[in-house]
């Protein structure tokens, strides 16, 4: 708009206007004490929207335990207790 020279309030609605909004807001707004001073409508209340349950990754169906034994697949060892030893001196307690 800028590099064309068009004037923005040409383009802007009325109700952005500093005039209008003072005249909206020039009256004062009188407080009520609660939802028992608000006048009865035959209008129905407008509910909130349905809760919908946002797509994800699907969950596991229980979580185990600490102290449940991991299941291991057949013909297959687990590697608690095993011993590792550095691969170039053979000794015990470290990698490398």
């Amino acid at each position: 708009m800028y590099h064309l020279e068009l004037q923005p309030d040409e383009y802007l609605h009325e109700y952005y206007h500093i005039d209008i909004y003072k005249k909206a807001y020039s009256f004062p707004m009188q407080p009520i004490n609660g939802p028992h001073d608000w006048e009865k409508t035959s209008i129905q209340p407008v509910l909130p929207p349905i809760e919908r349950k946002m797509p994800e990754r699907p969950k596991k169906n229980r979580r185990i335990a600490k102290d449940e034994p991991k299941k291991l697949k057949p013909g297959h060892l687990s590697e608690k207790g095993l011993l590792i030893t550095c691969t170039q001196c053979g000794q015990p307690g470290h990698n490398k």
